[in-house]
């Protein structure tokens, strides 16, 4: 996977090479064309120049010498200061060195391991920066004298000191990245307080963390309803300036999201699951897909530049069911007495753990009390006490074609624990499932249920009293017309 990495930083450099190769080539044509212009105002008016402008019959006809100087008298004042003209014919051969440049592979100085020292890895990222830094110095350079705006007095001394901090963003997504190269290990605590620190100094530096194992190690006194180990997808949490990216080949947007973030203009971290030594690409790819769906490795993107608001710039549409707390799996095949049966059950990390060879040891047969057993995600929603005594279990296909079921160790049962806190979490502050947003949105509903409700009584007493006016009226005119008839009177107030 680190060659796959490498090959798109690869690409990218390319693409980017590509760019600007065709903006220094644009620049140089330009300034070109500012040196002929130059050249014409200084020279042009000379006979021998009106001569051969002017064709065969101009020294027959015209008085050169005389038009020499009349044409003389406007165009010297047109002509560059002698400074400015120096300044441009330097910039051409200096651009023309930078093109070439970026004709050539990517170096290997755009790229480190995070095992080196952090001074020796900052100072790496320094000059890779300043290269590029100078590149687009140069051409800064180049647009202001193309237009006539360089003004010596004001310009030499803020290009003096120009450095990385000076590009613009949209300049930063040009840059071709720099890469530190991370190989999660166990000890991942001590490598991600390295990368924070390495974040922490701002240069738009990528950080590509590979990961081709998820198992963990945990303190068997850890609380696994509130988990105390700092993970690396909950760092948007604390660097809320920095890109995040976790993806892998199951994502059906792994190689756009890659791009996104090897080109973000911002200091970046790009998680990323990689193959074991030795792993087909087939069987690698059906490991993504199960450590997906199992929340394993939940697919996020953070981009703190796509909104305004926090919850707006992460997104997990990429993970399978992205609203729910598991995805679903159902087996189908035979129970103990050989009758057909299908089980479904919550897809949870002691699912994905069971098809891994590090995990075969902790996924044992059930004892002879199958009262002890729980099924795996009832036992998530367990406190510590009510824990006590259970066995959390989870059902699999046997070779044989049976259903089967297999007691979870404490090491994966913790594990998976900590994996769906990771993931409510990481819902909660995407906002999908944010206790607030419920709490806020049962209020709301619970108020204009009442509002409707008083609205409806308020309606039907007013239907109420409008038919009783009704019925009052119609039987007053019903007792009229009747005396009227018998007694042959018409009732007073009729004409």
């Amino acid at each position: 996977m680190k060659k796959q990495i490498l090959q798109r930083v690869e690409d990218v450099w390319r693409h980017h090479c590509d760019t600007l190769g065709d903006a220094l080539a644009e620049t140089i044509s330009e300034l070109k064309n500012v040196l002929r212009l130059d050249e014409y105002h200084r020279h042009g008016h000379d006979p021998e120049q009106l001569e051969r402008a002017l064709g065969p019959l101009a020294a027959t006809n015209l008085d050169l010498g005389s038009l020499s100087r009349v044409l003389g008298e406007s165009t010297h004042s047109r002509a560059m200061a002698p400074e400015r003209l120096k300044r441009v014919q330097e910039l051409i051969p200096t651009l023309e060195e930078m093109k070439e440049a970026c004709s050539t592979a990517l170096p290997d100085s755009a790229s480190v391991d995070l095992e080196k020292d952090e001074i020796e890895i900052r100072e790496h990222a320094e000059q890779h920066l300043t290269r590029l830094a100078r590149v687009f110095r140069t051409l800064r350079m180049s647009q202001l004298e193309i237009r006539s705006k360089y003004e010596s007095e004001t310009h030499d001394a803020i290009f003096a000191d120009f450095n990385w901090r000076q590009l613009a963003p949209v300049e930063l997504r040009l840059c071709p990245p720099f890469l530190v190269m991370a190989r999660l290990d166990d000890d991942r605590g001590a490598q991600l307080r390295k990368m924070m620190s390495l974040l922490e100094s701002g240069m738009p530096i990528k950080i590509v963390s590979l990961r081709s194992s998820l198992r963990e190690v945990y303190s068997s006194a850890l609380d696994t309803n509130v988990p105390a180990k700092m993970t690396i997808e909950t760092l948007p949490l604390a660097m809320r300036g920095v890109y995040f990216l976790q993806t892998c080949v199951a994502a059906p947007d792994f190689q756009e999201r890659l791009f996104e973030g090897l080109t973000a203009p911002r200091p970046g971290v790009i998680s990323v699951l990689c193959q074991r030594n030795g792993e087909e690409q087939t069987a690698f790819q059906r490991r993504a897909e199960r450590a997906v769906r199992a929340r394993a490795f939940p697919i996020c993107v953070y981009d703190p530049d796509g909104a305004n608001g926090f919850v707006m710039c992460i997104d997990l549409s990429s993970n399978p069911s992205p609203n729910t707390l598991w995805t679903s799996e159902t087996l189908s095949g035979q129970d103990a007495q050989g009758h057909a049966v299908q089980v479904e059950e919550p897809f949870t990390f002691a699912h994905f753990a069971a098809s891994e060879p590090e995990f075969a040891a902790e996924l044992t047969d059930p004892p002879a009390i199958p009262d002890q057993l729980i099924p795996m995600n009832d036992y998530l929603g367990f406190s510590r006490r009510q824990r006590v005594g259970k066995l959390p279990f989870i059902s699999l296909a046997g070779k044989d074609g049976s259903i089967v079921r297999k007691v979870v160790s404490p090491a994966i049962a913790l594990q998976c624990s900590e994996r769906l806190h990771l993931w409510r979490t990481l819902q909660e502050i995407a906002g999908i499932d944010n206790p607030y947003v419920n709490t806020s949105r049962t209020s709301l509903e619970k108020e204009l249920g009442a509002q409707q409700e008083a609205q409806l009584e308020t309606l039907r007493q007013e239907m109420e009293q409008s038919a009783a006016r009704r019925e009052q009226v119609a039987t007053t005119a019903a007792i009229r017309k009747l005396v009227a008839h018998l007694t042959g009177i018409e009732p007073p107030g009729r004409s």
